[in-house]
């Protein structure tokens, strides 16, 4: 008997049952190819599918070209779709699992440099992320869009679906008519709310009419756009019990914001867990269909509860079951302390859909390469030593020995973290141990050999003679920044009486600061806003200084949720942002400074200088072994300095490759 008996009982929407309330929402993926599904699609929803989830909703299907047309999003406006659709819903059938698809527009939340058509809202009130002035659509244009909805919602049909569900929340196209903020019409499709809701109703009715009564058409809606002038949740609460008046909807899918608002629909780590059930369950207290709830879900009990609580019908358990596509199985099945749990890092999925990349999971390598990615046991069993017991070791570590080779691992450190153990130190950034936690796990119950506290030698490795070494030391701070390390422009001349320290001592605790503190930020991650919030934490009075426009350096490195949540968090410190600025010398009590483009200086005091730099691969042992060692591989930073997605997908192909 399940643990969880609320949480795998079925529900039954019309005539379609789901075999348990887990489901993955729909998220972008960019795995399509000139706008249509691929086999990519077919092979991670049908990982997820075996895996044990209820449902599972396809990214949002775009139903016109004025949606953002860039290649990787599918467009559901052409009957050449449907066999693609049929594709994945045979992989998917198979294993019980239910199929839906959201259908999109996102009006303005677009620009005409991508699809070269104007951009399109309700009336021409610019998206606050893209900016550009959109057309306010005339009356024909939105029946045209309304049939775009019903016309795609048949596609689905056609291609095996389950059901469709209408994105009218995060702001996009129904949302900008039902929202005050970005609706100020005067006809009929402006003013009162009864008026903004026609457009709503209008697809709900076409796509009805459309698909008939043997389908499911639910709605996703936000709870509250979380802006003084936006739609709240009383007025929510209306417009629900008003679409399900219509007797056209079978489910209310609840999230909450818009794009100004996005932070909160995405929360990163460092952000309370299930933020807005509460939300959900207020809605479900006026209707009387099926309602569903999102964010920051991350494990079977919290689910259970939400369940049992009847606070929601269905739980949607998204980035959860990217990062561990056999989530839903291993807790039916009394395996909840093999779940590989969610850290919410936003690193592989969210962070890689805003660079238009296709998404994948820093702690699961094979999400997204379900098609290419699979461990198969090894030829014949060899001895591999892995030398390095962060991230990218322990990932080759626990493939080696899935594959049944005889693997050690060692680690300098008194435990298994490496560079995590110090970045997961600072604010908002503790839930980084969930990878090494999900590792340890793991290499437990394969029984892997661990060497804490042991300093690996190249000697040490030649005389063991094993059939393969594993090079994942990482890599280092940048503690004297000199010419021949970091180039003229970012050299210092450091003052011998100076204070000056690298953040990396400072979130380690290693090293102490003073009372006014200098951070010289010329690296494009977030480690000086972590530091710079650690220290502010402290009480410290914080400057951060960069030579470029940072806060744009970090839009492209970081993923928007992560990087305003930090941002928000130093705001509320007083931490001082110092742009276009660089550092020239560190004195005792002061530093020089300059304009980048005139090389005017001035002196900004302080007690304290952090110097955050980029690393240095710590490779020496690497160099040493090559040409002396049977089979020989580096990953991760001690190839250079990255990320954790590289550290552990190279540990992963590294490993894997052992044969």
């Amino acid at each position: 008997m399940t643990a969880f008996p609320h949480l795998f009982s079925p529900l039954t929407i019309r005539n379609v049952t789901m075999p348990n309330r887990i489901f993955s929402s729909g998220h972008l993926t960019h795995f399509g190819e000139n706008n249509l599904p691929t086999e990519r699609h077919k092979h991670y929803y049908e990982a997820r599918a075996k895996g044990g989830l209820g449902m599972i909703t396809m990214e949002v299907q775009s139903v016109s070209r004025h949606c953002w047309p860039v290649a990787s999003v599918c467009f559901a406006d052409t009957d050449e779709i449907i066999d693609r659709y049929k594709m994945i819903s045979d992989a998917v059938h198979p294993h019980e699992t239910k199929l839906f698809a959201q259908l999109w527009h996102n009006g303005h939340h677009t620009h005409s440099k991508i699809s070269s058509l104007p951009v399109q809202s309700a009336s021409p009130v610019p998206s606050p992320a893209i900016g550009e002035v959109p057309k306010e659509l005339e009356e024909e244009e939105i029946q045209e869009i309304v049939q775009q909805y019903a016309q795609a919602a048949l596609r689905l049909k056609k291609g095996g679906f389950d059901g469709a569900e209408i994105h009218a929340g995060h702001g996009y196209l129904p949302q900008q008519f039902l929202s005050p903020y970005s609706n100020r019409r005067t006809d009929k499709y402006g003013g009162s709310l009864e008026n903004r809701m026609r457009f709503s109703v209008e697809i709900i009715e076409a796509v009805r009419e459309a698909v008939g009564e043997d389908f499911i058409v639910g709605l996703r809606t936000s709870g509250d756009e979380l802006l003084e002038s936006g739609l709240h949740l009383p007025e929510m609460l209306e417009v629900c019990q008003a679409w399900e008046e219509t007797g056209d909807v079978d489910f209310l899918n609840v999230t909450v914001s818009t794009y100004k608002t996005a932070v909160v629909a995405i929360p990163p780590m460092g952000t309370p867990p299930r933020p807005f059930v509460w939300m959900a369950s207020e809605v479900k207290q006026v209707v009387d269909i099926p309602v569903f709830t999102a964010i920051k879900i991350t494990d079977p009990q919290t689910a259970e509860e939400i369940i049992a609580n009847d606070e929601a019908d269905m739980v949607a358990m998204t980035r959860a079951t990217i990062c561990d596509p056999d989530l839903a199985n291993k807790a039916k099945e009394g395996r909840e302390d093999e779940i590989r749990l969610c850290m919410n890092c936003n690193e592989g999925c969210w962070g890689r859909c805003e660079e238009m990349g296709p998404i994948t999971c820093v702690q699961n390598p094979e999400a997204g390469r379900e098609g290419e990615l699979k461990i198969f046991p090894a030829a014949s069993r060899k001895r591999v030593m892995v030398v390095g017991g962060g991230l990218a070791g322990m990932s080759a570590a626990k493939v080696a020995a899935t594959k049944g080779h005889e693997v050690m691992l060692y680690e300098k450190g008194a435990e298994l973290g490496g560079q995590t153990l110090v970045a997961s130190k600072a604010p908002l950034r503790g839930d980084l141990m969930e990878a090494v936690r999900n590792m340890e796990k793991d290499l437990a119950r394969l029984s892997v050999p661990i060497e804490l506290g042991t300093q690996v030698t190249e000697q040490m490795i030649l005389d063991q003679n094993p059939d393969h070494v594993i090079v994942a030391t990482g890599a280092l701070p940048i503690e004297q920044p000199t010419a021949d390390l970091v180039g003229p422009d970012m050299a210092l001349d450091i003052h011998p009486e100076a204070h000056v320290v690298s953040a990396w001592r400072v979130l380690s605790g290693e090293e102490e600061t003073g009372d006014r503190v200098l951070i010289y930020d010329v690296q494009p991650h977030i480690q000086g806003f972590t530091a710079a919030d650690y220290l502010s934490g402290q009480g410290k009075e914080v400057e951060i200084l960069m030579m470029g426009m940072r806060m744009v350096w970090s839009a492209f490195d970081t993923d928007g949720p992560t990087l305003l949540t930090h941002f928000m968090s130093l705001f509320m410190k007083n931490v001082k942002f110092t742009y276009m600025t660089a550092l020239k010398s560190a004195q005792p009590g002061h530093c020089v400074a300059y304009n980048p483009a005139t090389f005017v200086e001035h002196e900004i005091p302080c007690d304290t200088l952090v110097l955050s730099y980029w690393r240095q691969a710590n490779d020496s042992l690497y160099k040493a072994l090559k040409g002396k060692v049977k089979g020989l591989t580096r990953v991760g930073d001690a190839v250079t300095p990255r990320y954790m997605l590289q550290a552990v997908y190279e540990g992963y192909m590294a490993a894997n490759a052992i044969d």
